[in-house]
């Protein structure tokens, strides 16, 4: 939808120097047809006579009286105190009452779970760290070379690492 750029809002010219005139015209023009006037002639508030003259008199003797109520400032005490209770009730239940079960050791993980964790940790250790953790007595060859790799795969590794495939003595056939 387009804004309009017009003002369509005008009021005529001397509108507001008059208004209070006519304003007043056709009020007296309504009450002249109604016979009564449209507007009080009081506000509706009214105060009894001799009010503040009595005043004083009546707040001295409403602040010397001696039956001043007291409030208290925690009327919900007993409400807390007995929601501390039901909370420690409950707590004390579930806390006598809860197995966690047998605690679990390294030995109960899956090696596949151990696997999964170490893939998808990054552990930013070097191999220098790495060599300093296991002891080069425990370390067999096998242990190594247990992982079974694809021949294109360490074919692959080679043709990217290796500047010279002639140093490696391979026969072409397999290469290629």
């Amino acid at each position: 939808m387009g804004k309009d750029n017009n003002d369509n809002f005008k009021t005529p010219e001397g509108y507001f120097e008059s208004f209070h005139d006519r304003l007043m015209d056709k009020i007296h023009e309504e009450e002249a047809a109604q016979n009564e006037s449209l507007i009080p002639k009081t506000d509706g508030f009214a105060v009894p006579d001799g009010y503040f003259q009595e005043l004083p008199k009546k707040m001295a003797a409403e602040l010397a009286g001696d039956h001043v109520k007291v409030i208290s400032l925690s009327p919900y005490r007993k409400i807390y105190y007995g929601i501390a209770g039901a909370a420690a009730v409950l707590l004390l239940f579930f806390g006598l009452t809860w197995n966690p079960g047998p605690e679990l050791t390294i030995e109960d993980l899956a090696s596949s779970e151990i696997d999964a964790y170490f893939e998808s940790n990054d552990l930013n250790l070097s191999t220098y760290e790495l060599a300093e953790v296991v002891a080069l007595e425990e370390l067999e060859l096998s242990d190594v070379l247990d992982h079974t790799f694809a021949d294109e795969n360490i074919l692959e590794y080679l043709d990217d690492n290796v500047e010279h495939i002639e140093d490696l003595n391979l026969e072409y056939d397999d290469y290629e």
